[in-house]
């Protein structure tokens, strides 16, 4: 019988992986591209997540802003990539300008340079921009999505309105107006408020002179035109029913409140949560349903000519990580009653170390899909 995850990977043609910082997201979406790709399935995995976790968890030296490929032995396609959003921008200006010397003009300015460096929300907006380009290639048939943590996984889905906020065509249309190209005074001179909105404008980018600013949007009219419909497309794509996510935990306090508030927003979203998979698992040990008690502990060291310095010690390491592990199914069975009851609920060892190659996100497969569907 297949697992749930396997399940869940054979249903879907995007999977969005989301969860805090420090709880082996990355490694659980490499871990579930690499199944993917082995049951046959043509796969990608792709990081916004600035820091370079994917690359080692899938032993590779680096990865590039294209699709890498993955050499697989024992065949099935893999590729991955690590989100460029400076890159990524200009693919965008590069597709949809209507010609050169438009693309050039928009990639020499500066108001676009920094709109496409470090403008919030950018980086978020360019990757569900390649995913929608990746999807609509049709070179793959799942895409594994590593997400940024929790709050700025958040982001991620509500980018594509704040951004179309942004660049509402009737805002669009103050800044192609002549009296944008004059300068600051001017524009004092008409309205004083728009002057100072303008004025933190400058501030938060850094480009002062507000020619700039209108030189932008005029070069970018006939991109902004068809933003909208993008927009909407890339909307109905991650509430698709084939875009599924899967939440990714540990079983700490703080982390499983993060991953509450997450699942009320992704709710209020309209997107499908189809997993929640808890890492680091501590266990309690169990005989007969029951902790063994530690004088039975103590009897059996004894037995093993233990001396008693060290068989105390070892007594008393044991009640340590017994509790650990009580505490740690105590707080996730608190958790799961908040889990959506679709949602499929994998648990995942305290594992001894990090994974650096493909061998050893194979072996995470035997606990990621133990779990029946």
């Amino acid at each position: 019988m297949a697992s749930a995850l396997d399940d869940i990977l054979a249903k879907h043609a995007i999977i969005v992986c989301a969860g805090s910082g420090g709880v082996g997201k990355t490694t659980t979406a490499a871990a579930l591209a690499l199944r993917a790709a082995r049951s046959g399935r043509r796969t990608l995995v792709m990081t916004i997540d600035p820091a370079k976790r994917l690359a080692d968890a899938l032993g590779l030296e680096s990865l590039a802003d294209e699709p890498v490929d993955v050499p697989l032995p024992g065949g099935g396609t893999l590729a991955a990539l690590m989100l460029d959003q400076k890159g990524a921008w200009d693919r965008l200006v590069e597709r949809h300008a209507p010609n050169a010397e438009i693309r050039d003009k928009i990639l020499r300015n500066r108001f676009y340079q920094h709109l496409s460096q470090s403008f919030a929300g950018s980086q978020e907006y360019m990757a569900i921009e390649q995913l929608r380009a990746l999807h609509e290639s049709g070179r793959y048939d799942l895409i594994v999505v590593d997400t940024p943590p929790t709050r700025h996984a958040l982001d991620f889905l509500e980018a594509p309105q704040r951004l179309a906020d942004f660049l509402d065509r009737s805002v669009i249309r103050w800044f192609v107006k002549p009296y944008f190209s004059a300068s600051w005074a001017t524009v004092r001179m008409f309205n004083r408020t728009v002057g100072f909105l303008f004025r933190r404008l400058e501030e938060a980018t850094g480009v002062s002179a507000l020619v700039e600013v209108s030189e932008f949007f005029t070069a970018m009219a006939g991109l902004f035109e068809n933003f909208e419909p993008r927009v909407r497309q890339v909307y109905q794509l991650l509430r698709d029913p084939r875009t599924g996510f899967v939440l990714v935990v540990a079983p700490e306090e703080q982390v499983l409140q993060e991953a509450e508030f997450f699942i009320s927003q992704i709710e209020r979203l309209g997107v499908s949560l189809r997993a929640v998979i808890v890492n680091r698992m501590h266990r309690e040990v169990l005989v007969r349903g029951r902790p063994p008690r530690r004088q039975a502990l103590m009897t059996v060291l004894r037995k093993l000519r233990a001396a008693p310095e060290l068989a105390e010690g070892l007594a008393a390491n044991f009640d340590d990580y017994q509790a650990l592990g009580r505490g740690d199914m105590l707080r996730v069975e608190a958790f799961q009653r908040l889990v959506p009851r679709q949602a499929a609920l994998v648990m995942v060892p305290n594992l001894p170390g990090d994974i650096h190659s493909l061998d050893g996100l194979a072996a995470l497969h035997e606990y990621l899909f133990s779990a029946a569907a």
